[in-house]
């Protein structure tokens, strides 16, 4: 059993819980946030390493740290009870705060989940592309709802277009033109979707944070906190995931385009290997 040093001497008794670190980019990209040093702030003279880990662990929780701070901050817990704990309740908090979060956010209760005659039609159809199939409708306003057929069926696609108060209707004539532009892009030969884009049955903020990331450039990225800032909500960058777990139109609404402040890829709907396949073909390495 090993004697740790933190602000008192502690003897650890409970194994460490230890998060898993991205490998750091070569070089980052040109517009990345500046950052601090944490183990060189460590070695300052008279700078205490428990110090300056406590300071930097709200950062950790939230995911703005980078890769390399990242990594002093999991390797210095790793030798620390004292630190290794606080971080233990400071992730505790953070899970307490996410709930909450979600109950303050989360969408407004759906629509009853039967057909009512009232709603609005959206035609949909079928495509095959390399993501795998993708499921399309469009409404008399414009593109509503793209599903990744790997992931989920027809009737729970049409389960989802239902709860936003669709009514949905197979009717390959009006994806036609949507369907044209995607096949387009996966080819190589567009890189600007120019179809109009239907949000009704979302919340307001949610609203908010699609339009902004529908503006992220075909090749660039954007941060969850980047699109917060957008959005008049800079605290709010877990609340800005949340909303993007749930975008309706992902591809034409490019999601995969918004990743964590140390540039690692968050999460995607539709699963990691889509997002990293959807930034390949746009030419964009985060590894």
């Amino acid at each position: 059993m090993t004697t740790l040093t933190g602000p008192t001497s502690i003897t650890r008794t409970t194994p460490l819980r230890r998060r898993s670190v991205a490998k750091a980019p070569a070089s980052p990209p040109p517009n990345a946030e500046p950052t601090v040093d944490l183990e060189r702030a460590a070695k300052q003279p008279g700078g205490n390493p428990c110090d300056v880990a406590c300071e930097a662990m709200p950062g950790y929780v939230i995911g703005d740290l980078d890769r390399r701070d990242s990594g002093w901050l999991v390797d210095h817990i790793h030798t620390c009870t004292y630190c290794h704990d606080m971080l233990d309740s400071y992730e505790r908090l953070d899970d307490v705060l996410d709930r909450l979060n979600r109950s303050v956010t989360d969408d407004l209760p759906a629509p009853p989940p039967f057909v009512l005659p009232s709603s609005r039609r959206a035609g949909y159809g079928r495509i095959d592309s390399p993501l795998g199939p993708l499921y399309i409708a469009a409404s008399d306003a414009g593109v509503c709802e793209i599903g990744f057929g790997a992931h989920e069926s027809e009737s729970v696609f049409q389960h989802h277009l239902q709860e936003r108060g669709f009514r949905p209707v197979a009717d390959w004539n009006a994806i036609a033109g949507v369907a044209r532009q995607l096949r387009e892009y996966f080819g190589g030969q567009r890189d600007r979707f120019e179809v109009p884009l239907d949000f009704s049955g979302v919340s307001p903020f949610t609203r908010s944070v699609l339009t902004a990331t529908a503006q992220v450039p075909y090749g660039s990225l954007s941060t969850y906190r980047d699109i917060a800032q957008q959005v008049g909500r800079p605290s709010a960058t877990r609340a800005v995931g949340n909303a993007l777990g749930r975008n309706p139109i992902p591809v034409i609404v490019p999601c995969h385009r918004v990743v964590r402040s140390d540039h690692s890829l968050g999460g995607y709907t539709g699963g990691l290997e889509i997002k990293e396949r959807l930034l390949s073909l746009e030419g964009v390495s985060i590894k």
